[in-house]
């Protein structure tokens, strides 16, 4: 069955216009009704709930304090598998890996559930706040710690 909408002429201006489906199927006419956004303001509709909407690797516009012959500290992450990254200014390490591509599976982003869970093979991490989910010595979450030194690290 193919069918078509046509508009119909409407001779009363200012009233929404009705359209009506032609083709093989019998006509029945219907009113097209527009899309009201919320009472409550201009809201903005977010496609992805978690990412930043900027690469969390840039520095941001009011840069950190930096004292004369103090470079901003940057740590180099490697992985097992060879591939390697480079913690500056990201807000976790979790960050700091999607913003260079490297995927990293996690749910909670806040270390309550441990689905990022990683094996530190050298180097120390700094936590944000104290993570929730239950790790190992040798294990860490990337979601909500910042590198201290340089890491490598096990996905």
């Amino acid at each position: 069955m193919s069918a078509a909408l046509k508009q119909r002429d409407n001779d009363s201006a200012g009233t929404d216009d009705e359209f009506e489906l032609t083709g093989d199927t019998e006509a029945q006419p219907f009113e097209l009704q527009p899309v009201v956004p919320d009472s409550a303001g201009d809201s903005q509709v977010q496609t992805e709930f978690f990412l930043p909407e900027h690469n969390p690797e840039e520095p941001d516009a009011s840069p950190q304090i930096e004292f004369e012959g103090m470079p901003r500290p940057a740590y180099a992450v490697q992985l097992d598998d060879g591939r390697q990254a480079v913690f500056r200014n990201a807000h976790t390490l979790l960050e700091s890996l999607e913003a260079q591509d490297i995927d990293v599976h996690y749910q909670c982003r806040e270390g309550y559930c441990g689905s990022c869970r990683t094996q530190l093979l050298e180097g120390s991490v700094h936590y944000h706040d104290e993570p929730m989910a239950y790790l190992d010595d040798d294990e860490i979450l990337p979601c909500c710690c910042i590198p201290k030194s340089d890491l490598k690290i096990k996905l």
